[in-house]
């Protein structure tokens, strides 16, 4: 599941430059009367701006003012652009600094602007017209944001700029929706096209991090977000980036602590080097979250190899093995001197005091074994000695999901219920071949092994 992370603003280059086109709209602005400006023609979409910076074409009016090519440096606009959107986000909790987001149907954004207090006059649904000629379209950390230039960087619009640039409409409307993100989704381009949005992201919470204070010692935070079955989120789920949540110490719910089990989480999607991040408005975008009395009695992602596992192979010289690169314990009998058997067997986990015990995992499989119908078992036992040959102690099948023969896609095991044990026990994943060739041993992959349960 945990494949290695490529660079953010490649996948942005690659994605957006696919999925944005250069679509244009003309709206009749009507004088709201009560703002002293008079309002000129939306004739562009905010997708549009996210395109030109990306992917610059003859026509689009605009200057590399660095020379950076489309990906580096700045762009300067200097054609007649103009955005209607509707501010999603602004600095009234200081979760944001001197910053906006605005949104429409196509895309989102940020603005800098070199003010505070920005919210007494960019309330959560106001209507804004950005003229865009003039300013210029950077990124920080793979963010795309439309500012001003500052000693060759995107830097924040002057006060003496902001109405040259920035108009209102009328009074405020409807607060924005947030898109409701499938996390299921395996494509790259769909959770591109949400950056710089307000989004929902389901059924997810913080782990074990659920009761910390938000910014513990004063300083800003990154807290990885969990969905309720497999564990951390990458997105896409196939091996993307990972999903975290940020928040600046300056926030004024930063010393409020994150709730426990799950919910709804929602704010502004965007980016930040190796990252996904989400950031919140107000404690209000933590939604419905229940407390279920779960707590996480054993973890484990496989980020490093596990020292407190056993691996014990009978026969074969191809043992599991833990995959540095993509973060998972891998099995695969192809090429090995025999027929496989090979065990990866958990440390012990104490349920004496634990009531409703549910274990989770992912597993992963590739290329079939035609002598073999079930290469993997899942078993537990509750008297295996914590090390050496498995064969001594008795082990009964765990009933589970396991991904099809050659599927190639990430399942998860569903909850698997041991309330029937109180006492130690140890899991263990049993691969074998039928054989050493293409045809007759498999590839099988285990990663975020988790176990929850009430502690009494």
């Amino acid at each position: 599941m945990k494949k290695s992370f490529i660079s953010v603003f490649i996948l942005l280059a690659i994605c957006l430059a696919t999925i944005l086109g250069g679509c244009t709209k003309k709206e009749n602005i009507v004088d709201p009367g009560n703002n002293g400006h008079v309002l000129s023609i939306a004739n562009s979409a905010i997708d549009t701006l996210i395109r030109i910076y990306l992917d610059p074409q003859p026509g689009d009016s605009v200057v590399d003012t660095l020379g950076g090519g489309n990906y580096k440096g700045l762009i300067k606009i200097t054609g007649d652009y103009i955005v209607k959107g509707v501010v999603s986000a602004n600095d009234k909790s200081g979760n944001l600094y001197k910053k906006l987001f605005i949104q429409n149907a196509t895309a989102g954004i940020a603005i800098d602007i070199d003010g505070t207090y920005l919210y007494t006059v960019y309330p959560i649904g106001q209507k804004v017209f950005i003229k865009c000629k003039g300013l210029y379209i950077g990124h920080y950390g793979g963010e795309i944001q439309l500012g001003d230039i500052y000693n060759g960087e995107i830097a924040r619009i002057s006060p003496a700029k902001i109405e040259d640039h920035i108009l209102l409409d009328s009074l405020p409307g409807k607060v924005p929706l947030p898109v409701i993100i499938d996390l299921q989704n395996t494509s790259t381009n769909y959770f591109v096209k949400h950056l710089g949005m307000l989004v929902a992201f389901k059924n997810v919470g913080f782990g074990d991090d659920g009761g910390s204070r938000i910014c513990p010692g004063f300083t800003s935070s990154s807290y990885t977000i969990y969905d309720s079955i497999n564990g951390p989120i990458l997105l896409p789920k196939t091996g993307g980036l990972p999903l975290i949540l940020y928040t600046s110490s300056y926030s004024d719910f930063s010393m409020y602590e994150l709730p426990y089990g799950h919910g709804t989480l929602q704010g502004i999607f965007t980016v930040y080097n190796t990252n996904f991040e989400l950031l919140l408005r107000d404690m209000n975008d933590m939604v419905n979250f229940v407390d279920t009395g779960q707590t996480t009695i054993y973890h484990n992602n496989f980020d490093v190899s596990p020292p407190d596992w056993v691996i014990f192979s009978p026969a074969s010289n191809k043992p599991w093995t833990w995959d540095g690169s993509y973060l998972e314990m891998v099995a695969n009998g192809y090429g090995g001197d025999v027929a496989c058997d090979t065990w990866l067997i958990s440390p012990g986990i104490d349920l004496t005091n634990v009531t409703n015990p549910i274990l989770t995992f992912n597993t992963w499989t590739k290329y079939t074994d035609s002598g073999l119908a079930n290469p993997l078992e899942v078993k537990i036992s509750t008297n295996y000695a914590g090390s050496g040959d498995p064969s001594a102690a008795t082990w009964s099948n765990l009933q589970c999901n396991l991904p099809a023969a050659n599927s190639a896609a990430w399942l998860s095991s569903g909850d698997i219920d041991l309330s029937a044990f109180h006492q130690t026990i140890y899991v263990a994943f049993r691969y074998r071949s039928s054989g050493v060739s293409s045809t007759s041993a498999a590839k099988w992959e285990v990663d975020t092994f988790k176990l929850t349960g009430k502690k009494n």
